[in-house]
């Protein structure tokens, strides 16, 4: 949930500078913030169905105003502009932006099981995995590019517009001054708010499922109201943070990025490893006594995330101290991501110890019906109800 919250955050901030732009920069970026956060939270509380709706079409207009971008921003954009950065900095930047990219990717893998639960139980595995990998590859490395495409353009001082509109109003402001004329240009960044929106409705209707898991008393507040409680988080972490984007993005989701790769490593080797010959009892995912104590995960990302990733990156929040600023110079990611080798040693010492059967990343399903073969395959979510089939 932190981390979709994490990049709910950058969400709404774009957002608002969308908005910021569209009046003509007399709206204020914390007032665009408010609007996209309420936004996210109503068109959240819908429920299952009109979340998918959405995402469905939504992504169509959005992929034909991003390629009309391309358009008009390719003859300010040059191959020829020298990099900022040379040698061992340049090296480290690339990491940075490859970890940055990555995070971005691989923070779906927390709330993406919620979006499959209409699929048939009997779903090829490798079509769940096809799916997901195209449906998060193909996204993320074509916005990537034309992302560091704008940002040559805005950078590179080559054309003056771009670089004034950027300096002085950051990403809404650089990109309605690539759209153009100017009412075709607001009408584009309307459009492309509602498509980022896209992404914060899913996480604000996954993040309160993810807060029921934390036991009955959480279950027995309704969703909506864990989601409004997280899109104001959201939105106050939004506002204070809007003059800051670029310190959020290369800082903190790089943060994000370290938990994920953590996240990712325990999730794979459970399910493709222990869980080879034996299914998951979705059945007792609320019943505490048939659930893990959790050390074995907790110590594994503690491995990971502290003593291997925090201990070798550079960040500025402290890279005045950094304990490895001597050995590793200018690089600014260096990461030794060892949280798998202790999750699994710990995950068979607890197996043996405590005998209990392994739920890592149970979905918020409470199963009211089940086959003899144990496979559950009508779940309610929420007050919402599922049928994954036979």
């Amino acid at each position: 949930m932190v981390i979709c919250a994490g990049f709910a955050v950058v969400n709404v901030v774009v957002c608002g500078q969308l908005l910021n732009a569209v009046s003509d920069y007399t709206m204020t970026i914390s007032v665009g913030c408010v609007i996209v956060a309420v936004l996210s939270y109503v068109f959240s509380v819908f429920g299952f169905a009109f979340i998918h709706t959405f995402e469905k079409y939504s992504w169509i207009l959005a992929f034909i105003l991003t390629c009309v971008l391309i358009g008009q921003a390719a003859p300010h954009v040059s191959s020829s502009v020298p990099a900022l950065d040379t040698g061992l900095s340049l090296a480290g930047s690339f990491l940075s932006f490859l970890a940055i990219n990555f995070s971005s990717a691989s923070g779906w893998c927390s709330i993406a099981a919620d979006y499959y639960c209409n699929y048939p139980a009997k779903t090829s595995p490798w079509k769940i995995f096809l799916l997901t990998l195209f449906g998060v590859l193909i996204p993320t490395t074509f916005v990537t590019v034309i992302g560091a495409c704008l940002g040559n353009a805005a950078l590179s001082v080559q054309y003056p517009p771009y670089n004034d509109a950027y300096n002085n109003h950051g990403l809404g402001g650089l990109i309605r001054e690539v759209y153009h004329p100017i009412g075709w240009s607001k009408f584009c960044l309307v459009m492309l708010m509602f498509s980022i929106l896209g992404n914060n409705i899913a996480i604000n209707y996954s993040c309160g499922l993810s807060m029921q898991l934390l036991g009955h008393y959480f279950h027995a507040v309704p969703r909506f109201i864990w989601s409004f409680l997280v899109a104001l988080v959201v939105a106050i972490l939004a506002i204070v943070g809007k003059d800051h984007l670029t310190t959020i993005v290369s800082n903190f989701v790089s943060l994000l990025g370290y938990w994920t790769v953590s996240f990712t490593l325990i999730l794979l080797i459970e399910d493709k490893w222990f869980r080879r010959y034996e299914s998951y009892n979705l059945t007792s995912w609320d019943q505490p006594s048939e659930l893990p104590w959790g050390l074995a995960a907790v110590l594994s990302l503690l491995s990971g995330y502290l003593a291997g990733g925090v201990t070798g990156m550079a960040q500025t929040w402290y890279a005045q101290h950094h304990p490895l600023r001597n050995i590793v110079a200018n690089a600014k990611q260096v990461h030794r991501p060892d949280c798998g080798q202790v999750w699994q040693l710990r995950r068979r010492r607890r197996r043996v110890s405590v005998g209990r059967h392994h739920h890592p990343c149970l979905p918020t399903f409470e199963g009211v019906g089940a086959e003899e073969n144990g496979q559950v395959n009508t779940f309610h979510i929420g007050q919402e109800r599922f049928d994954l089939g036979r």
